[in-house]
């Protein structure tokens, strides 16, 4: 699965500016507001801002521009605090030292400090902890006051039996949302992640209380997250991390030579191999090209990259702020889901567990994703 650098569609050509700020400069004011307008849609625009203002050069943003990036950044570092002081109050529930606290995706990469992690807009606080303490932390957090959903019995038995991760959580003092895993990926999914191979390679935060996964392992991570989700539509800030941790991580020891191995091991070659391509076609990524050789030769074959890789491109790419759906990308993105689906449970288990979602979903006056999981 061989990509020519930096080929990017022309709607996310402004991306660039996140690596050579300087070239936001150029923009005439109509590209402002078209980027200003993508860029918020996207959940990219505080990082375009950090990144401006980062170089210096924020205050050389024409006036009308600069205001919405002076908000969104704001609002980032608000939000991220939060997010901080939330994780602090939840390590003292769970104590310290029984057990280890993991951080997952964007929590990880603020309690590390990667690149990635300025401009950031979270919502929720995504955590790990091992299977055999998750009904113990389970009891601590709602001792704390932190509360579950109401779920019929079908939706309690998808989240505790079925899942990798319990109900999302909610507080009434906190305006985040708290999801706790045990896993990756769901157990009952055709591809089953050993969670204590993960924790095996647990590296510590810059929080004593907090531990995240191995470099390889967050890679692994947020490419499966990327490509295994049932709705992967302007989800261009994933691949942003992904590269992101790619360059970061380059220089770990022996990190090129993990990666490879270690997703045969956990069975996430597609999504790296999916990563790989579209991190080194749309942003130009340096991936040495005999780790790029090793992904290709263990990712989807020739017949499944023929059909795979047209849908991924029309679902990752974003439409333009005034631009209707395409009906290819509908099409798509339906596609998609049921691969989803497919990838997650048993036929045995999901076709009652549609239809469970497909009455609901009609009983409360709609047929839309809802969930549990999204489904």
């Amino acid at each position: 699965m061989t990509a020519k650098p930096w080929q990017p569609p022309r709607s996310l050509a402004w991306l660039q500016a996140l690596m050579q700020p300087h070239l936001a400069l150029d923009w005439p004011l109509a590209e402002w507001e078209r980027v200003v307008r993508l860029s918020r849609r996207l959940r990219m625009l505080a990082r375009l801002a950090e990144r401006i203002d980062a170089a210096g050069i924020i205050d050389r943003v024409p006036p009308q521009a600069r205001r919405h990036l002076v908000a969104e950044q704001r609002l980032s570092r608000w939000r991220t605090g939060s997010m901080i002081w939330v994780l602090e109050r939840v390590a003292t529930t769970l104590g310290e030292g029984s057990y280890p606290l993991v951080l997952l995706k964007g929590s990880a990469y603020i309690g590390q400090d990667l690149a990635i992690a300025a401009g950031r807009l979270p919502s929720d606080v995504d955590i790990l902890v091992p299977q055999a303490h998750l009904a113990e932390a389970l009891t601590q957090l709602k001792q704390a006051g932190w509360r579950e959903p109401e779920l019929d019995e079908h939706d309690r038995r998808y989240y505790y039996e079925w899942s990798h991760e319990v109900p999302p959580m909610t507080h009434p003092l906190y305006g985040m949302e708290l999801d706790l895993h045990h896993n990756i990926l769901p157990p009952v999914a055709r591809i089953r992640v050993d969670a204590d191979a993960l924790l095996q390679r647990l590296r510590p935060s810059k929080w004593e209380a907090w531990q995240v996964l191995d470099p390889v392992d967050q890679v692994l991570h947020s490419a499966a997250h990327l490509f295994f989700d049932s709705e992967a539509r302007d989800r261009i800030r994933d691949l942003v991390d992904l590269d992101g941790l790619l360059r970061h991580f380059a220089d770990e020891p022996d990190f090129w030579a993990r990666l490879p191995a270690r997703a045969h091991t956990l069975g996430l070659t597609e999504p790296l191999a999916l990563a790989v391509h579209y991190t080194q076609r749309w942003f130009g990524t340096p991936i040495p090209g005999d780790v790029v050789a090793q992904v290709a030769s263990l990712g989807p074959g020739r017949l499944r990259r023929a059909w795979l890789l047209p849908l991924m491109d029309l679902i990752l790419t974003p439409g333009e702020p005034d631009a209707k759906p395409a009906l290819a990308q509908g099409l798509a993105a339906n596609v998609l889901l049921i691969r989803y689906h497919w990838g997650r449970m048993p036929l045995r288990l999901l076709i009652p567990h549609l239809w469970h979602k497909m009455r609901a979903g009609a009983a409360n006056g709609n047929t839309g994703a809802t969930r549990p999981d999204k489904a």
